[in-house]
Formats: structure tokens, C-alpha cells, sequence
């Protein structure tokens, strides 16, 4: 893993260099899959593994400790629709890129992002899922996108986003919640899901090994018994912040998603494009450094128009504000500098001699609050 703090400007420069000026970015991957009829193993759910791992980034010290050299990991996952009128999700994604991972970074102080932004179809396409690996590099997260395989089409109606939550749910494997935090998790679509699974998709999507490895990563799981939709769901959000974001005033995805997250966690995405501002807004809040009469500020301050902040606001007061702060070991979350036995170690042994730097709000966070929103 690299060692460098990422930053706007880089990622800028990685999207600027790398994704082609005209045409889909993926349109190379689109082409070798329609050759080979498989994916790249970064973006195949089966490859490396098929277990992702979220871990912290250490430097080795002369006498053989471990030094954290960022700050406690943090997994953030984003699933895409990629169907029908989203087809073009992954260009969206990459235009925005810069803005998705700084606005993160701005409110989660202390954390060392990483992410993970993946896509779905139906099972009726030939590529259901794309999941890569949780990465903080812009190259990396830049070739990984290109990397992926839209379906672009119409056709089946529900959508099987739920395999992807399936690996969110159990392939997933992140240091944060050895320490008895969570990560985050977002689910982007217009279009309901089904509420039941299928054992052969699972092994089409995730290989032969799939129930194997669902083990190995402490699971356990009755193929002849799997979990429904909202089981999966109800799973993830022991190890993970997750929400689903609506594109779209349908009230039939909204019926369904709400029976499976619950109403606290359905956000009205009013545009694809304002990813970055409506993730970090919910993150914000949920970590607690943002809340909800400075948090239209930061979006409005962040390019979101008056109109929309207002939208979104109104569309995020229900989530459960602070709900990653008041977990007990928060506080006592690993630190820059923080050194640690063995690299598999839970706790380091030691906190970092540095004082840690002075944290900043996030830009549109007034250092004195305003008056009530409402």
C-alpha cells in the first residue's frame, strides 16, 4: 500500500492523465470483456481471493514494531446502478472522483479513507457485479473504475444490487471493527431489488468457493437457507454504516428499500453528480463533525445549489446523527505515529511522540455555529 496522504490534487491530476477525453472510460475493458468473457481480477468479484480487506498502512521500525503511518483505516464501499439510464455511472463517478475522496477525507479527521466504488447490473447480464479492492491510491482507484464492465441496458426489472450487498455483508473484512467501530457502505440506484438470493448466481458472481470463503471470513451461512434482502442488510449494519441513496422519486424503490434499510437510512440523491457532497454530508453527521445546522453550509459551500442543500437536508435529518461517535472506543481509535507490536495486532503499544495536528472543520463548517436550520 502506498505511504502518501492523497489529496485533491491528485486524484485531479490521475483523471486528468488517465481517463480518455471522449467516450466511455471503460470502453477498453467493455471491449476485452466482450473478447475474453471475463473481468479484470481487480474489479472480479472472485479475484484475489475474493475476501476485500481493509488494513492499516505501516511503516517497520528499526527494531521490528510497526508504525501507523496515516491513521486508522476506514472502508468506505459504493456500489453504482450501471442499468438502463445510469449506464453512464462510471463516468459520473470519475468526473466527481476528486470531490468523492477529499470531501470524505474532510470529515473523517484522523481516518485514513479507503475506498472501494464498484457496480451492478441484473443477473440477466452478463457481468451482475464489479467489486474491487479497498484502495486510497488515485492511481489504483482511477484503473479500477476503468477497469469495470456497465451493462448499460435496460432489460430486467428489479435490479440484483443484493449480491453486492452480500459481499459487503460477508466477504468483507476491515480492521476498523476489530476495534469496535464501522465503515461505511452505499448503495446508488433507481430501482428496487428482489428479496431473495440465488445459489447459483452466488457462485456465478463470487466462484465455487463462495460458501468457503464466506467461512473463512467467520460467517456461516445455509446454502440450502440463505439469508433474504433484509437479513443480509440487518448484517451489514452490525459491521457497517450503510445506507441506500434514491435517484429518483419512485415509489416502488422507495417501498422496497425502506423495508429492507429502514426509513433512517433512504437519502434522496437529486443528482449522480452530487455524490461526493450528499456521502460526506452523511458521513459528517454520523461521525459528529458535522450536524445539522452547520451541514447545508457545507454543501452549499461545496457546489450544491440552495435549492438542493435544502433537499438533501431535509432528506438526511433522520439518519442516526453521531451513531459512529458514540460507539465506546471512538476516542480511542489508533493515531498518526501510534506504534504496534506485531502488524496484526488490534491496539499499538504505544501512542505516537508527535502532537497530533490541530483538526480542522470541514470546508463550509463555521467555526461558530449558526442559528436552528428550521
Amino acid at each position: 500500500m502506498a505511504k502518501g496522504v492523497m489529496s485533491r490534487a491528485a486524484f485531479t491530476a490521475e483523471v486528468s492523465r488517465s481517463v480518455p477525453k471522449s467516450g466511455p472510460a471503460t470502453a477498453k475493458a467493455e471491449q476485452h470483456a466482450r473478447k475474453t468473457g471475463k473481468l479484470n481480477p481487480l474489479v472480479d468479484p472472485q479475484g484475489f481471493g475474493v475476501i476485500r480487506r481493509s488494513l492499516p498502512r505501516f511503516e517497520e521500525q528499526e527494531d521490528g514494531s510497526w508504525r501507523l503511518v496515516i491513521g486508522t483505516p476506514i472502508p468506505i464501499e459504493i456500489r453504482l446502478d450501471t442499468t438502463g439510464s445510469m449506464g453512464g455511472n462510471i463516468d459520473i463517478a470519475l468526473g466527481v472522483l476528486p470531490e468523492t475522496f477529499d470531501l470524505a477525507a474532510s470529515v473523517l479527521l484522523g481516518y485514513d479513507p479507503q475506498m472501494a466504488i464498484g457496480i451492478f447490473g441484473d443477473v440477466c447480464d452478463d457481468f451482475v457485479l464489479c467489486r474491487p479492492q479497498f484502495e486510497m491510491d488515485a492511481k489504483k482507484i482511477v484503473e479500477q473504475l476503468m477497469l469495470q464492465v456497465p451493462c448499460r441496458d435496460g432489460g430486467d426489472t428489479p435490479e440484483d444490487p443484493h449480491y453486492g450487498l452480500f459481499g459487503a455483508a460477508y466477504l468483507t473484512s476491515a480492521y476498523i471493527n476489530r476495534i469496535g467501530l464501522k465503515g461505511y457502505d452505499f448503495t446508488v440506484s433507481d430501482a428496487p431489488a428482489r428479496h431473495r438470493l440465488d445459489e447459483s448466481q452466488l457462485i456465478r458472481i463470487y466462484g465455487p468457493e463462495v460458501f468457503d470463503k464466506v467461512a473463512e471470513n467467520g460467517y456461516q451461512i445455509n446454502k440450502n437457507d440463505l439469508p433474504t434482502t433484509a437479513d443480509i442488510v440487518r448484517d451489514l449494519l452490525t459491521h457497517s454504516h450503510a445506507f441506500f441513496l434514491q435517484v429518483g422519486n419512485y415509489c416502488e424503490t422507495a417501498q422496497f428499500w425502506t423495508e429492507v434499510f429502514g426509513q433512517d437510512r433512504i437519502v434522496v440523491l437529486p443528482d449522480t453528480k452530487l455524490l461526493p457532497q450528499v456521502q460526506a454530508a452523511i458521513i459528517g453527521l454520523t461521525e459528529g463533525t458535522l450536524d445539522l445546522q452547520t451541514v447545508q453550509e457545507f454543501l452549499q459551500t461545496n457546489n450544491v445549489s440552495k435549492q438542493n442543500a435544502k433537499s438533501i437536508l431535509r432528506s438526511i435529518a433522520n439518519i442516526p446523527i453521531g451513531a459512529q461517535a458514540a460507539l465506546p472506543n471512538f476516542s480511542k481509535r489508533p493515531q498518526k505515529g501510534d506504534v504496534f507490536a506485531q502488524k496484526t495486532d488490534v491496539w499499538p503499544v504505544s501512542s505516537s511522540d508527535e502532537d497530533p495536528p490541530a483538526e480542522e472543520p470541514p470546508a463550509g463548517k463555521p467555526k461558530k455555529k449558526p442559528g436552528k436550520w428550521l
